[in-house]
């Protein structure tokens, strides 16, 4: 599914959630990064640890309410291999989307495109994560 959107008119909205993932992930995330771009990333600068009900976490830091990997020109710099979650929005969870996401406010999404990316989240985002409700930093 490939949907681009123009993230000049939002000022990058979505890199503007913190996205939550597993250790699996994000170390998954950091090897990926490593041989798609060449980044050398470390869990500790990128990642601050998160406690839920159902386990620990790593979500990736924030740095003036924007995501750490967003370069200056508003682009993300790990866009090839970022986190389910990032590339599932304006999908936030499996019955709800971002309202914000000027796309959405101007139907740019068929239902369907919605309908097949809540799916996805449904499937494809850890489990434990999407039963969280609150997460907290440690």
């Amino acid at each position: 599914m490939g949907f681009n959107c123009d993230t000049i008119v939002c000022g990058s909205l979505c890199c503007r959630n913190c996205a939550v993932l597993t250790e699996e992930e994000a170390l998954t995330l950091i090897r990926n990064a490593k041989k798609e771009y060449g980044l050398e990333l470390e869990l500790k600068k990128y990642f601050r640890k998160a406690k839920g009900d159902n386990g620990l976490y790593y979500a990736v830091k924030m740095i003036k309410g924007e995501c750490i990997f967003l370069n200056r020109e508003k682009r993300c710099r790990v866009y090839r291999c970022r986190p389910k979650l990032c590339e599932l929005y304006p999908v936030i969870d499996v019955d709800a989307v971002d309202e914000r996401c000027p796309d959405i406010m101007k139907n740019k999404f068929s239902q369907e495109m919605l309908d097949a990316l809540k799916k996805r989240y449904a499937d494809e985002i850890d489990d434990r994560i999407r039963n969280e409700h609150t997460f907290r930093f440690i």
